[in-house]
């Protein structure tokens, strides 16, 4: 309905205080675009089990949008960036020849466009890159795809606890930003059978970072915490804050808690 009246701006109801199904008979009839007519049409439908879900209008022709390589390559790098030094960008664009042409559209018979790395704005690009990880262009009419997965150390074979007995992996490098907020979110799977965990942590210089583990039986607060400060994703300080969050989320969703 607020398709609806956003598509004709006003439905009339000729000084009804309530719209009649008439006046909305009326406002359908006026729509003159066949892709809103039709995608206004899909969400009147009666039978609520013959509705659209939310997800597929995203896709459809109204709605659905292309993003732009810029945005898609702009997502790829906050999304790994966990991978790179933290001042890459910075570094890469002091070795760039500026005069260097970035690219170039060819013409037959007139000469061709050429973008070079001098015409790009570095503080802009900067910007647009904050503002990706702070979530202001969110990518849409994507499938829900999983987060970076929690690293777990391979253990050996429960049945030779003395094999079991490895050394102590090299240590990742150290996080040094603190949580400033941390939010947790617990699902069964399709067989309900196994816990998934999605995590999401906000460090103090707003970088986000989202995390998820399919739980085990034997899983418990302390050592996925203890891990995560291992393998880099936390500061050694949170430790601890991170343990009793987590403890807290499985006493709410799971029986016995861990």
């Amino acid at each position: 309905m607020c398709a609806l009246e956003m598509a004709v701006l006003e439905i009339q109801t000729n000084g009804d205080t309530r719209v009649s199904e008439e006046a909305i008979m009326r406002a359908r009839h006026s729509l003159d675009d066949p892709n809103m007519r039709e995608f206004i049409l899909s969400c009147l439908t009666l039978n609520p089990d013959k509705r659209p879900t939310a997800n597929s209008l995203l896709f459809h022709r109204v709605l659905f949008e292309v993003h732009s390589l810029k945005l898609l390559a702009a997502h790829c790098f906050i999304n790994n960036q966990y991978l790179m030094p933290e001042n890459m960008v910075e570094e890469k664009i002091k070795e760039l020849d500026l005069n260097m042409v970035m690219a170039e559209i060819r013409r037959e018979g007139r000469p061709g466009a050429q973008w070079r790395y001098s015409e790009v704005s570095f503080l802009e690009l900067d910007k647009f890159l904050e503002d990706v990880r702070n979530g202001i262009y969110p990518l849409m009419n994507f499938a829900v795809s999983r987060p970076h997965a929690l690293p777990r150390a391979l253990s050996q074979p429960p049945e030779d606890p003395q094999k079991a007995k490895t050394p102590t992996p090299e240590p990742f490098d150290v996080e040094t930003r603190k949580v400033v907020q941390m939010q947790c979110n617990m699902e069964l799977n399709e067989d309900k059978t196994q816990w998934h965990l999605t995590l999401l942590l906000i460090l103090e210089d707003k970088l986000h970072r989202q995390l998820s583990y399919d739980l085990l039986p034997t899983d418990n607060s302390k050592d996925l915490a203890t891990e995560l400060v291992h393998y880099g994703f936390i500061h050694e300080d949170d430790c601890e804050k991170l343990a009793n969050f987590l403890e807290n989320a499985f006493h709410k969703h799971r029986s016995p808690p861990l």
